[in-house]
């Protein structure tokens, strides 16, 4: 996907984790989060079906012409960075142990067919069971990464102070003219209640903007069947190659 800027997809690197669950879980996990790399990246930036990119949105519904920058995703930089720290063990944490895990053995400690490969009719932490209920573990990723985005950018989150703040220096270099040229018709006390406002209106823009996230996550996933982020014949033989 061209879509990417180099340097966000530094950001977004695949995390070098160790974990003492065993090579399936860190595998499964690192891979749905470098498949979800350019879902996330064409969420802020691009999303072709509306023509409303989020990132432009913070550009042009908020900064003035002058001032806009020529990459307007940089703003998310800060939302990319936290993510690339937190996104690991969130995403484990949603998958194993808090849906998929234990064995699948009865009471007398036999497998159903099926258990556990390639197929397992129980919900257990085998990769036949993640195979059976692909629909449910699809879903589950979907969420949770949703859900880390949902926080990061969060008004009051420090990802989301750090783009407000960046925002509003924008905004002010962009205003800056236009405050000089008030200087010599309004008093200064005028001025000063016209910034406030302008202020207030800019963060309020920043929240609404920011509640699309969401939605417009969704939409890159191709609505709610999720068609975009199943990936279910290479992610099926992915986890299968496991024992």
């Amino acid at each position: 996907m061209q879509l990417i800027l180099p340097v966000l997809s530094l950001l977004l690197a695949p995390v070098a984790v160790t974990a003492c669950e065993g090579d399936c879980i860190v595998d499964i996990t690192n891979e749905y989060l470098n498949r979800y790399e350019n879902i996330l990246l064409t969420t802020l930036q691009s999303l072709e079906s509306t023509s409303q990119f989020i990132a432009t949105q913070i550009s042009e519904q908020l900064v003035p012409a002058a001032s806009r920058r020529e990459n307007s995703i940089v703003y998310f930089a800060p939302v990319l960075q936290a993510y690339n720290i937190s996104a690991y063990n969130s995403l484990e944490k949603a998958i194993f142990p808090s849906y998929f895990h234990g064995k699948c053995q009865d009471a007398n400690g036999v497998n159903p067919p099926g258990c556990p490969n390639p197929d397992c009719p129980k919900v257990c932490g085998t990769p036949g069971s993640m195979v059976h209920f692909y629909p449910t573990l699809v879903r589950i990723v979907f969420d949770g990464t949703t859900d880390l985005l949902a926080n990061l950018t969060a008004p009051g989150s420090k990802p989301y102070n750090q783009i407000k703040q960046t925002v509003l220096a924008d905004v002010n270099k962009g205003q800056k003219k236009r405050m000089e040229n008030l200087s010599r018709i309004m008093p200064l006390r005028n001025r000063a209640a016209i910034q406030a406002r302008s202020t207030h209106s800019i963060q309020q823009g920043l929240k609404k903007i920011m509640k699309e996230l969401r939605p417009t996550m969704l939409e890159t996933c191709g609505g709610s069947n999720l068609s975009f982020c199943s990936w279910e014949q290479p992610m099926k033989e992915f986890i299968l190659q496991y024992p």
